[in-house]
C-alpha cells in the first residue's frame, strides 16, 4: 500500500541578485533552479518518489527582501513524519541546494525558509492567488 502524497506550502525569503527582472522572469528562474536541485537529488531525504513543484508566487514584503510562496506535492520517504521533522528535513535539503550553488542565479548567499502548511494532498484547500 502506498502513502498518499503530502501537500507542502512554504515561504522562502531572500535577497535577490540585482539582475533578476520582474515576477515572471524571477519565477521562471526559481522553477529552473528548483528543477536542477531536484534532479541532482537534493530532496532525496524527503521524498521516496515524486515531488512536484506547484504554484509559485513572488512578493516583496520590504525593500530588498523577496518572498517566494511555493507549493509542493511530495511522496514522503518516511511514513508518519511530523511537521517539525518534515520542516527540518526540507530545510536541510534547501540549505544543501543553496550550498551547492543552486538558486545562485536568483539569491544572494542566504535565504530563510518557513513551512506554512503541510497536509495530505487530498484534503488541501484550493490556493488563493
Amino acid at each position: 500500500m502506498t502513502q498518499d502524497p503530502t501537500h507542502y506550502t512554504l515561504q522562502l525569503e531572500m535577497l535577490e541578485q540585482d539582475d533578476v527582472l520582474g515576477d515572471e522572469h524571477a519565477i521562471e528562474l526559481f522553477r529552473g533552479e528548483f528543477a536542477l536541485a531536484l534532479n541532482a537529488g537534493r530532496f532525496d531525504r524527503l521524498t521516496a518518489g515524486d515531488m512536484a513543484l506547484g504554484a509559485v508566487s513572488r512578493a516583496t514584503p520590504q525593500e530588498g527582501v523577496t518572498r517566494y510562496t511555493v507549493e509542493l506535492e511530495v511522496d514522503e520517504r518516511q511514513p508518519g513524519l511530523d511537521d517539525e521533522r518534515a520542516e527540518a528535513v526540507l530545510c536541510r535539503a534547501i540549505t544543501g541546494a543553496l550550498n551547492a550553488s543552486y538558486f545562485a542565479r536568483i539569491c544572494d548567499e542566504s535565504l530563510s525558509m518557513q513551512l506554512v502548511s503541510r497536509m495530505p494532498a487530498g484534503t488541501r484547500q484550493p490556493s488563493v492567488v
